[in-house]
């Protein structure tokens, strides 16, 4: 996380979630994240994924590890957003590097 924002760059309120990657007799780690527009977009992001899913549990899955939350990020990114349907899923590195980047900022 930054502790200062880049000047001159607007933000714009989306809803964040983050995801963990679950593995049979290893357990979990974090598995990156997905932003929204609104909550409703959240719900049905997870809702599309979880459709995907066998019956079965695999023995090597991810699943949202958070409530969804509001975040910030700068309008480039919102615009990325935009044009996915329900989100953008943005893996651990990626999602490293927008918060390095300050294109994404979490709110405390």
């Amino acid at each position: 996380m930054g502790t200062k924002r880049k000047m001159n760059k607007e933000l714009t309120e989306i809803i964040y979630v983050a995801w963990e990657e679950s593995e049979r007799g290893w357990g979990t780690r974090p598995d990156g994240c997905s932003l929204h527009l609104t909550r409703s977009d959240a719900a049905a992001f997870e809702c599309a994924y979880w459709a995907t899913m066998p019956e079965e549990a695999p023995d090597e899955y991810s699943r949202p590890s958070s409530t969804p939350l509001v975040a910030d990020v700068r309008q480039e990114l919102y615009e990325k957003i935009k044009q996915e349907k329900n989100g953008l899923r943005l893996g651990r590195w990626e999602e490293s590097k927008v918060v390095k980047e300050e294109d994404l900022v979490y709110r405390l």
